[in-house]
């Protein structure tokens, strides 16, 4: 069959091309992603700081659940925690102890120089820039505690005065030299440790081998060697990595998803078309089997040369791609994809993958086709819609309702299962749309389009059953997804600046001018950002978590169920939110196991639980005393004032607090989204290019018959674009009705988190993506019948089918 597969392609090569271009672009943007990831994670970063010191101690920066299965089987589960944990306090001088041994204390805090060379930059001790390669520009090294050393570039020179912002408040102090190397601001060893608390950050070993440094050290810290030892260094391009991961999965996802509607549309179309041609070869002998095969055997040559030419143009693509990341604010700078072969092979068969599933469900149908039935029904749209597709679709749309009840509780942390609940829905409706379009597009242009042209379109859109289907499945996907995922996560997004900002009782909040923090917060409630990881179904998760001082609850209208919050002080207390507490069975009164974000493990006596809420169901509150012994030496992220303005800060009102802190995400999601969706509209013109033009193949005679019945080409053309545009509102209209039925029941979801919640719509977006569906489906349709309506009508009446 193989070989027959071959000739059919040639033969109908026209009918292949969008199927072709699907998986080709659908292997290229995997390969593309799957590079890019790849090197995210490819390789190992070398040390920058620690570069002379063959040994680095830092405290462990992991938090691990094992679970054990019974039967002698168990599996551990590890996360990597945001900050190395603290080292015991008599580390360095066991360490000091061991013969040879030469020892450097490393703290790291963060400062705010302000003035010309105004920057975010971490002090050291003077003994730390030893620990890497540097050279004296101009100066000498600190010799006391107001005395500084810059890295270069700078605008100081030895004997300026320089201001900075701390976690101990603001400081002036003198330079007494400028060094080349890693980017730092070098104090005195004592200085640096008083602004450090005494927190430790890592202890730099040389002299000793790491085995001599564990057998001091033991379980109590991380002793790191070679590239490893990176890992005790501030990693500010971790985090953006893994944004970027994060993008790139969700983009690839989004291309499987649309990729497969595509391919399996246009193979179902393909297969109806060809009726008579299966039912020949079914009448010359060939099984049901055989006919399977055929077509398979198509799917798989397309899909083997499709999946090699997208991979080829992805290892072309992926360095552009990854620059973008990168100048987006997605990635690190300078980040660039390199060549690995494994992705490409797994795009590669991810494709033949998709090509084989998209044309598993019309080689089925067309091994079903009897000889004689085809040849009566050709011609004749009938039993478009099987059981399976009937309960396939219900089982869809009720996993979708499901989705839409669980959301809520998650918060705008659940933006990944709005994109899951949105292709439940989509896959529902168009596993249903040759019983829905059809009689919708019918409706639609009963009402809004008159005449015969209107008559002739609707007629046209009912009776048509698989080519309105086929050209409505992209439509709805694209623009689906595209009003779905955009409205029910603006919606979220306010509802919880809302809940948040609403929440507030004080007047106004002071926000930092550096990113040391607000040292000093006087008579106001500080507060800070952090996270706690808890043991959640057998696996270390993160969870947000609120450092807040004493007499939060004056300043925060907090929703408590039961406890009180007054009583969350000293270093052993806790407030949890509703729903974290009801997964993890904690109550008032009782203890709640977790790690701090630092991997120490404690144990905290619950005070208070909160009801259900948008923004903090599943964080914790912690008191300020625990994160003074637990976190490095910063100030306050924020301030909720009960009096007087406060030292390094500027005032804010809540409203503009909540909708700064969010500023950022909001900005990458968008642009998330706009990358995802613009990808989903390249398929999409795909899809509805490729289904309309073989559709016009088809239609040769009907074009005819209306010229011949003395309709000029321009009636006739006004005809084929007023069925185009019913059929593209028609898809338009259902993933309306989709987003619709989504966000009622997300507001519906919201009611007893927030106050009066507010549908928010961002119309701009959704009506451009709209909009191009549309003007994709008219072109389309156009200009192929532009281009056969050039035929005289008698010869146009002859072609072939």
């Amino acid at each position: 069959m193989l070989s027959i597969a071959r000739q059919t392609l040639r033969a109908r090569w026209a009918s292949f091309i969008g199927v072709f271009v699907a998986l080709g672009l659908g292997a290229c943007l995997l390969a593309t992603t799957g590079l890019t990831i790849a090197s995210t994670v490819a390789g190992s970063r070398p040390p920058v700081w620690y570069v002379h010191s063959p040994v680095v101690v830092t405290g462990h920066q992991t938090v691990s659940v094992t679970v054990d299965e019974g039967d002698g089987e168990r599996y551990t589960e590890t996360l990597r925690t945001r900050r190395p944990g603290q080292l015991p306090p008599d580390t360095a001088a066991r360490l000091a102890a061991l013969p040879g041994a030469t020892v450097v204390v490393d703290h790291a805090v963060p400062v705010d120089l302000i003035g010309a060379d105004g920057a975010a930059v971490r002090a050291h001790p003077w003994s730390s820039a030893g620990l890497h390669p540097y050279t004296f520009v101009g100066g000498d090294p600190p010799r006391g505690d107001d005395e500084v050393v810059l890295t270069a570039p700078t605008g100081h020179r030895q004997g300026d005065r320089v201001e900075a912002w701390t976690p101990l408040g603001r400081r002036t102090w003198t330079v007494a030299g400028v060094v080349t190397g890693p980017p730092a601001v070098y104090l005195t060893d004592g200085a640096a440790a008083r602004l450090a608390g005494g927190r430790v950050d890592a202890i730099a070993v040389s002299g000793v081998t790491a085995g001599q440094v564990r057998a001091v050290t033991g379980p109590d810290a991380a002793v790191l060697t070679g590239d490893r030892r990176a890992g005790a260094e501030p990693d500010p391009d971790g985090e953006l990595l893994v944004v970027a991961a994060a993008l790139l999965g969700t983009t690839a996802g989004v291309a499987l998803f649309v990729s497969v509607f595509v391919v399996a549309g246009t193979f179902a179309f393909a297969v109806a078309q060809r009726r008579r041609e299966l039912a020949l070869l079914r009448a010359a002998g060939a099984t049901p089997r055989q006919v399977r095969r055929l077509v398979l055997g198509e799917s798989l040559i397309v899909g083997v040369v499709a999946g090699a030419a997208g991979c080829a143009a992805g290892t072309v693509v992926a360095p552009p791609f990854a620059a973008w990341l990168a100048g987006s604010g997605f990635a690190p700078a300078g980040f660039t994809a390199r060549f690995i072969l494994w992705p490409l092979l797994a795009a590669f068969g991810v494709s033949l993958l998709v090509a084989l599933t998209g044309a598993a469900v019309a080689a089925r149908r067309a091994g079903r086709v009897r000889p004689i039935e085809a040849l009566r029904e050709a011609s004749v749209d009938r039993r478009v819609m099987t059981a399976g597709r009937w309960v396939f679709g219900l089982l869809f749309l009720g996993g979708a309702g499901a989705l839409v009840a669980l959301v809520p509780g998650l918060g705008p942390e659940a933006i990944g299962l709005i994109m899951l609940e949105a292709q439940l829905a989509i896959t529902g409706v168009a596993l249903l749309a040759p019983v829905l379009a059809p009689r919708l597009a019918w409706l639609v242009g009963r009402l809004l389009l008159p005449g015969v042209a209107g008559a002739l379109a609707r007629d046209n859109a009912r009776t048509a059953v698989r080519r309105t289907a086929s050209t409505v499945a992209p439509i709805l996907v694209t623009a689906g997804i595209a009003a779905s995922t955009f409205a029910t996560t603006a919606t979220l997004w306010d509802a919880e600046e809302r809940a948040a900002a609403t929440r507030v009782a004080a007047p106004t909040l002071a926000l930092p001018v550096s990113s040391a923090g607000i040292a000093d917060p006087g008579t106001g409630v500080p507060t800070a950002q952090s996270v706690v990881y808890v043991r959640h179904d057998g696996a270390p998760e993160q969870f947000d978590a609120l450092y807040a001082g004493t007499g939060l609850e004056r300043v925060l209208r907090l929703p408590v169920r039961s406890g009180s919050v007054a009583d969350l002080a000293g270093t052993d207390t806790v407030v949890v939110g509703g729903v974290l507490a009801r997964a993890e069975g904690w109550r008032t009164g009782g203890e709640a196991r977790l790690w701090l974000d630092d991997a120490t493990p404690v144990r905290l006596r619950v005070v208070a639980v909160l009801a259900p809420s948008i923004d903090l169901d599943q964080t914790v509150l912690l008191p300020w005393a625990l994160r003074a012994a637990h976190a490095p030496l910063t100030g306050a992220d924020a301030v909720y004032l009960t009096g007087a303005p406060v030292d390094g800060a500027r005032t804010v009102t809540a409203a503009d607090y909540f909708r700064e802190r969010n500023a950022e995400q909001r900005r990458l999601n968008h642009l998330a989204l706009v990358a995802v969706l613009g990808m989903a509209l390249v398929y999409t013109a795909i899809a509805i290019a490729n289904t309309l033009v073989m559709a016009i193949g088809g239609r040769g005679r009907d074009l005819a018959v209306l010229r011949l019945g003395g309709g000029t080409p321009r009636q006739v053309l006004a005809m084929i674009g007023v069925e185009a545009l019913l059929v593209g509102a028609t898809g338009v209209l259902l993933a309306g009705v989709i987003t619709a039925g989504m966000l009622a029941g997300l507001r519906a979801g919201l009611a007893p988190m927030v106050a009066d919640p507010r549908t928010v719509v961002p119309w701009t977006p959704i009506l451009v993506v709209a909009g191009v569906c549309v003007a994709i489906t008219f072109v389309a349709s156009v200009v192929p019948a532009a281009l056969a309506l050039r035929t005289p009508a008698a010869r146009l009446s002859a072609i072939r089918e």
